[in-house]
């Protein structure tokens, strides 16, 4: 009987040593489970935060974008309105630059009429009585 107590205690002592490796494996595995829920946690938040951040940038991306089409239709305006005055412009031009050549025209008519008329003044002044004759430059 002794030697069957002997027995119960080896395996006593064998099965508390076995209780105790896995409570120290229990306590290793939940400080590892601890670990790992607060990389979680913290990959979380960051996860949130990137989150967002990428909502924050959407958001500008689509205002800016907003902006510049506004600047676009703006400048479309302003670049028919300019191109508007300036076929006004060249027009004008093209109007003055007719009325220019028409009065050249006018004043070379005008100069030969007037060469032309002061030879006939001249002829008929020579021929009046008394007259004296001019010398021609």
């Amino acid at each position: 009987m002794l030697e069957d107590l002997d027995h119960l205690s080896e395996r006593l002592v064998k099965f508390v040593a076995y209780t105790q490796q896995l409570t120290n494996e229990l306590q290793n595995l939940q400080a590892r489970l601890a670990q790992t829920e607060a990389e979680r946690d913290a990959l979380s938040a960051r996860l949130a935060n990137e989150d967002l951040q990428a909502r924050t940038l959407r958001t500008k991306v689509t205002t800016y974008e907003s902006e510049i089409e506004g600047l676009r239709s703006q400048s479309s305006a302003k670049h028919a309105a300019l191109q508007g005055s300036l076929d006004l412009f060249k027009q004008e031009q093209t109007n003055l630059q007719t009325q220019l050549q028409s009065r050249d025209e006018e004043v070379t008519a005008l100069r030969a009429a007037t060469i032309q008329a002061k030879e006939r003044i001249d002829a008929v002044l020579e021929r009046l009585p008394g007259a004296q004759p001019q010398e021609q430059s």
